[in-house]
């Protein structure tokens, strides 16, 4: 790669050398009749490739639409107060907020020196060393679109889950079908597919209805629940209450579990990243974007718990029950028809989620494909059509998703492997790349619009400690003793990972992957810094 400069004034000095001096501006001059954003892109060594159609509404909205807080604490808290009661179901959503917001601040600075639709995996690259850099950006894209891949499984599978359920609840005939679930679910993978392949003009339309529906349909839920509930659960009971069902005698333990449903409900706020190169000021939009997503999503999971808790009306019925979500509802509302109507304000918050998700997965698989790093490379970074598609990449996750879920029929441990795998892989993404900073680009990292300042590398400890930390209470089984059925295989699937990257990064990965492939003229240097 060729040696280049960041432009600062009328003066030029290499990366890695000015910025342990001052702060290095990322605002270039333009030049080639290219606006800021492309010239931004430029500077990094790719062309501008996607349309730049995303404000910071949609920027901001298509994060807060993929995390889906809405239906995605619900689907799991009926269960997870067996680890802890209500009261961790409260102060586990208090202690883990706090962290998510240092680990999205610091995803935050960094997107805003590095708008690629990379994402992490383009972060560890650059903020890696030569020698470490190539390694780095391989083994963490790999886990990353694991991640990405086991979240739209999950997505489709609880979405199809919600359309039983909303059908059991208007209908004596209950439907118990394994094959239906898997057939619904491949026919809600195809559809979500397939409208993303209009274009991201179309996925800007849904991000700006989703916005208006989740904030609504929350509102709804949070006010009528209370309202409509018989009766309603003590200040006492909701802050205080811990029950402890898992077979742990240490209650330390019980709470760390009961923290899972926060951290699965709280991921997703860094997709931005995957459409970044397709929005505008992508250096200022895509960190403000992420910021106020995550800051969203904590508010509206605060207000749902509280209202959720204080409105339950039998605990044990809801631990028995074969789908909670619904038993809550219609319990609290005493109505099937009002049940039936608050989930499909659930089920229609997961199917925006579940194409925000395939149109990020999809999107991180064709950057990765951009530079090489995917088998059949060529044939996943093409772009089709006039709004400039990556069709084949769309079809490459609908594939695999489809393929992935077969196994399902033969035992339901495999696919509660594949809900663990997908937030123990994400949460992996997170903290390789700011790792990456701190050994190697603590005070070279080039800095964007937005800036940490000093807080930068203080923050980056947090967050890496709190993803390991987060990262270990994960891999916790829920219940003790451990049988199969109830065994907590995220370890097993996220070694699984690891060890099929770092093998075939020593089979073929070193050999072939060299870091970003160039494909335009550049300002400044891509490789990762020299230290």
């Amino acid at each position: 790669m060729n040696k280049a400069f960041f432009i600062c004034g009328n003066q030029k000095a290499p990366v890695g050398v000015s910025a342990t001096k001052e702060k290095v501006d990322v605002q270039h001059v333009e030049s080639n009749n290219l606006d800021s954003d492309a010239q931004r892109l430029q500077d990094l060594g790719y062309k501008q490739e996607f349309k730049r159609e995303i404000s910071l509404f949609v920027q901001a909205g298509f994060g807060f639409s993929t995390m889906a807080v809405l239906p995605s604490w619900m689907v799991g808290f009926g269960s997870s107060i067996n680890a802890g009661g209500p009261s961790s179901l409260f102060w586990g959503w208090l202690v883990v907020s706090p962290f998510v917001m240092c680990i999205a601040l610091s995803m935050a600075e960094v997107i805003s020196a590095y708008p690629l639709a990379g994402g992490v995996y383009s972060w560890a690259y650059l903020l890696s060393n030569k020698k470490w850099g190539p390694f780095m950006a391989y083994i963490n894209g790999y886990a990353y679109l694991v991640g990405l891949t086991a979240v739209v499984i999950t997505l489709a599978w609880t979405s199809a889950t919600f359309i039983f359920d909303i059908a059991n609840t208007l209908n004596i005939t209950q439907i118990d079908s394994q094959g239906a679930n898997v057939g619904l679910y491949i026919g809600l993978i195809i559809a979500a597919t397939l409208y993303n392949l209009l274009g991201l003009r179309f996925s800007a339309y849904l991000n700006k209805f989703m916005v208006g529906w989740v904030l609504i349909g929350t509102l709804v839920i949070i006010i009528a629940v209370p309202v409509m509930a018989p009766s309603h659960q003590t200040a006492e009971w909701v802050f205080t209450e811990f029950t402890n069902n898992t077979g742990y005698t240490n209650n330390g333990i019980v709470f760390f579990i009961g923290m899972l449903q926060a951290g699965w409900a709280l991921v997703g706020y860094e997709t931005g990243a995957q459409i970044v190169e397709g929005t505008k000021n992508a250096a200022v939009t895509a960190p403000r974007g992420i910021i106020i997503c995550v800051i969203g999503a904590i508010v509206q999971g605060f207000a749902l718990i509280l209202s959720t808790v204080f409105s339950i009306q039998d605990v044990n019925e809801l631990l028995d029950s074969s789908m909670p979500v619904a038993t809550f509802f219609l319990r609290a509302t005493e109505s099937r028809a009002v049940t039936a109507f608050f989930l499909v304000i659930l089920l229609v918050t997961q199917i925006g989620s579940l194409c925000n998700s395939i149109l990020a997965a999809a999107h991180f698989a064709w950057s990765m494909s951009r530079d090489g790093c995917l088998p059949f490379s060529g044939f996943l970074y093409k772009l089709r059509g006039d709004n400039h598609i990556a069709a084949n990449s769309f079809f490459f996750i609908m594939v695999i998703c489809i393929v992935v879920i077969l196994p399902s029929f033969a035992s339901a441990v495999y696919w509660q492997a594949i809900m663990s795998a997908a937030v123990i892989s994400i949460n992996v993404s997170y903290a390789l790349p700011l790792l990456c900073r701190l050994i190697w680009s603590r005070n070279t990292m080039p800095k964007g619009p937005f800036s940490l300042g000093k807080w930068g590398v203080p923050l980056n400890v947090i967050s890496v400690v709190w993803a390991s930390f987060f990262g270990v209470i994960l891999c916790i089984p829920s219940v003790s003793p451990v049988t199969p059925e109830a065994m907590n295989w995220a370890s097993l699937m996220i070694g699984g990972v690891m060890t099929f990257s770092i093998f075939f990064w020593f089979i073929s990965g070193r050999r072939k992957f060299a870091g970003h492939v160039q494909t335009a003229e550049t300002t400044e240097s891509t490789e990762p810094a020299k230290q």
